[in-house]
């Protein structure tokens, strides 16, 4: 058994010689056959180990045991250690059980690791845990990306090397070499849907179907696995072209995403998703319903017009050819009117861009349209910069009368989370300048300007 694990570590480059790893153990019979065997391999590859145990205080006396059985472990192979712990059902509050304790104890692992500066955390997963998975995401209506099930190596630092090997296997390993484990009686509950899955239709289906079903389940992850690698490269060679960071998520483009096959817009709008939510492609966010993937997709193949999808902890908006995703939580609040002296700077939001009103004697000739140089002797200062209001109007360069603000955004296909916030310049109660517009004509500097001011908009990069 011992000469498979290695085979599988070697296979997915887990743990190079010399890498210091945790081994996730909670006291059952995998994570303590995983500690073991990593232990005696330790030593020839040069392994520093870490022992993490999370209690999930939902057994009592019995969470206790298992705690101090894994202490009592580590201290006889002279490993250190690391103990979290947290109330599951007072983090859940109604919401899944078993999908709370898993974020729980990850992002426990994802601490440790931090802290104890580890390469890898091992999990003791096996190829019974992966048939279980895979069959549980069939029975749920599965996209074809999550039928991979557990991933080898997960977000570059969890791995699983007894994916090659079943629960039986390990079990037999353990007593061959007389050691203990400890059982968790939940495991036997089968108000559990993964519980009732391995105590009753796993066995069933094998017994009436295919014997050597968590092979053959086992199999489908691995062949879907290697399709999705294909996917993913994929999505990074697209992702430059079709999409970009925002201050409140990530925007796509439209009309570039239409282009694509639905397989890859389905992998496109999901890596959107996890990256606004703050998680990483395919892992941390948790996966749409085939029903929120389809509305997504109706968002793309729409025509024209704005649009919205709620997601969890997401909210996808359509505004012309644009899609923001961005979490359900920020609010497009309009800001309070900031003043501006030239020379000077205001920003209107603490995480946009800076306005910056520069003095000068020239200008440097340009009086084009979009100029940003105002004539400093019709219009000295002080400003006030502000976000747009209905009923705003510019003089807009080769009109006779002033336009309508709103409709020279529309023009120009502004998305709406983008007009909230349009900054315009006011002096004396009329608009001299707007962004992206330029200064307003009768605003303009000219080659006969006896002071200029030069209005600039500054990236949040570029603060001091």
């Amino acid at each position: 058994m011992i000469g498979q694990v290695l085979k599988t570590i070697f296979r997915y480059n887990m743990l190079p010689d010399g890498a210091r790893a945790g081994v996730a153990v909670s006291g059952g019979a995998d994570s303590v056959a995983l500690l073991h065997v990593l232990h005696r391999l330790s030593v020839p590859r040069r392994w520093s180990l870490r022992v993490l145990h999370f209690d999930h205080l939902l057994r009592g006396p019995e969470s206790d045991a298992d705690r101090q059985f894994v202490e009592e472990l580590s201290a006889s192979l002279g490993l250190e250690c690391c103990v979290g712990s947290a109330d599951v059902r007072d983090v859940a509050r109604g919401a899944n059980l078993e999908q709370t304790a898993r974020q729980l104890r990850y992002q426990f692992f994802a601490d440790i690791r931090v802290q104890q500066k580890l390469d890898a955390v091992a999990t003791g997963h096996t190829a019974s845990d992966q048939a279980e998975t895979v069959l549980m995401r069939l029975f749920q209506g599965a996209s074809p990306d999550s039928l991979s099930g557990i991933r080898a190596v997960n977000l570059g630092w969890v791995i699983r090397p007894f994916l090659d090997l079943t629960r039986d296997q390990v079990r037999d390993w353990l007593r061959s070499e007389g050691l203990r484990w400890r059982e968790d009686s939940s495991n036997q509950d089968n108000c559990y849907d993964r519980n009732r899955l391995r105590n009753e239709v796993l066995p069933l289906l094998r017994n009436q179907w295919n014997p050597k079903l968590e092979a053959a389940l086992s199999r489908l992850a691995e062949l879907a696995a290697r399709d999705e690698e294909f996917w993913i490269a994929q999505v990074e060679a697209n992702w430059p072209q079709v999409a970009a960071s925002h201050r409140l998520g990530i925007v796509l483009d439209v009309e570039k995403l239409r282009l694509e096959h639905p397989a890859l817009q389905t992998r496109v709008l999901k890596r959107a998703c996890a990256e606004a939510a703050g998680g990483r492609f395919g892992s941390i966010w948790p996966r749409m319903s085939h029903g929120q993937v389809e509305e997504l997709l109706g968002l793309v193949a729409q025509e024209e017009g704005d649009g919205r999808v709620s997601l969890p902890g997401l909210e996808a908006w359509r505004s012309f050819s644009q899609i923001l995703l961005h979490k359900r939580v920020i609010a497009l609040i309009r800001v309070e009117a900031m003043a501006l002296t030239a020379p000077g700077v205001a920003s209107l939001s603490v995480d946009g861009p800076q306005l910056r009103a520069g003095k000068t004697e020239t200008c440097d000739g340009a009086y084009n349209e979009g100029s940003s140089w105002l004539d400093g002797s019709l219009a000295p200062g002080p400003f006030l910069l502000r976000p747009w209001r209905a009923g705003d109007r510019y003089g807009a360069s080769g009109r006779l009368e002033e336009c309508s603000v709103h409709e020279l955004l529309q023009r120009r296909k502004i998305p709406a989370w983008d007009r909230a916030e349009w900054p315009v310049l006011e002096f004396q109660g009329q608009i001299v300048w707007a962004r992206g517009l330029g200064v307003a004509m009768g605003w303009r500097a000219g080659s006969r300007s006896a002071c200029s001011i030069q209005i600039a908009e500054e990236p949040v990069d570029a603060r001091g």
